[in-house]
């Protein structure tokens, strides 16, 4: 003969209301998230099927993240390129004009020195990922002022220059004297060398050469900026420059036709050149569109494959649920009535 105590009984049942408990919970979840609470039990050896879904659906996710700020830096640095083409093209009708009836030499050095002033500005913008223009040296502006007090490395050499070939600076009225071919002479040597790319890294530009590089799908990466040390920028600095510091106010009448003619011709090679760098920096935006698109259709497709593994009919999820929640009350009843049992009730 087997006796089972009152003990025994209410042990097994609470053993059993741990389970019901625990069957519960992932019921719960279930029924919330619409996902299976433990993949390992529910999905056996199909669990790992799932957790590389979920690392491959992370890496697009991050992907298009960072897709997306590049798209803002590269639209940001579209419109940078875009006013300051304006502004090229602005200075570019008034030297036409001035070729025709002289201008006025004055209005043309104001125009000249806002524009290298905006000029400046645009390229040392940035955003909160720093400047868009610095190439991989994000952290620092690209371009110094070239109207900064105290005098930057940019105007210290000019300055030294135009002195060293005429024995006189910019501001003196012996700049009167300079004769057309004394003016060519300068701007085609002194001075061109002032915007070479050697002398640029050193008396201009802070930027790196090297843009930034960044990934834009899982296959494919992009140089994804515009740096200040494009030969483009260097060609609408150069004639701004030419414009607005070299005694342009003063000079004779055939070596102010002379400078006027030189900044024309390097104004029109800077509006060719900064025009590719668009389409360049257009083909870029492009390239990171189409590929955010992709992504974003293959970021579904794994959801749907994720679906398929990990979801749970709420259905039967919540009529399971309302099953265990049935059991457990009875097991607590039946736990609370066992544990009123006594011999001692019967003696």
């Amino acid at each position: 003969m087997y006796l089972t105590s009152t003990y025994t009984m209410t042990a097994s049942l609470r053993r059993t209301i741990g389970l019901l408990q625990s069957g519960l919970t992932r019921g719960q979840t279930e029924v919330t998230t619409g996902r299976h609470a433990d993949l390992g039990l529910a999905l056996g050896s199909r669990a790992s099927e799932s957790y590389t879904l979920v690392a491959a659906r992370a890496t697009i996710q991050t992907t298009l993240a960072s897709n997306s700020m590049l798209t803002t830096r590269l639209d940001s640095t579209q419109v940078a390129l875009s006013a300051l083409l304006s502004d090229a093209q602005d200075i570019r009708s008034t030297l036409v004009g001035a070729q025709t009836n002289g201008g006025d030499p004055g209005a043309i050095v104001t125009q000249a020195r806002e524009a290298l002033t905006t000029f400046v500005a645009k390229l040392n913008s940035s955003n909160a990922e720093g400047f868009l223009f610095g190439g991989v040296n994000t952290d620092q502006e690209p371009l110094r002022n070239y109207f900064a007090d105290p005098p930057q490395a940019n105007k210290v050499a000019l300055d030294a220059a135009f002195v060293a070939q005429f024995g006189f600076s910019q501001s003196d009225p012996a700049v009167s004297t300079i004769t057309a071919t004394q003016m060519q002479n300068f701007i085609d040597g002194s001075f061109s060398s002032l915007f070479s790319a050697a002398s640029w890294k050193t008396d201009w530009s802070r930027a790196s050469d090297t843009p930034i590089r960044s990934q834009v799908s899982l296959s494919a990466s992009v140089d994804a900026s515009v740096t200040a040390n494009e030969p483009a920028l260097q060609k609408l600095a150069a004639a701004y420059t030419m414009l607005s510091d070299l005694g342009t106010g003063n000079l004779a009448k055939d070596s102010y036709g002379a400078l006027l003619k030189s900044a024309m011709v390097t104004i029109d090679s800077g509006i060719r050149a900064l025009t590719k760098t668009q389409a360049r920096l257009g083909v870029i935006q492009s390239t990171v569109k189409s590929a955010s698109e992709t992504m974003t259709i293959q970021s579904s497709t794994l959801e749907s494959q994720l679906n398929g593994l990990e979801s749970v009919d709420p259905a039967e999820a919540s009529t399971r649920v309302h099953g265990l929640m049935t059991q457990i009350e009875t097991a607590y009843a039946l736990t609370a009535r066992i544990s009123q049992l006594s011999l001692i009730k019967y003696l």
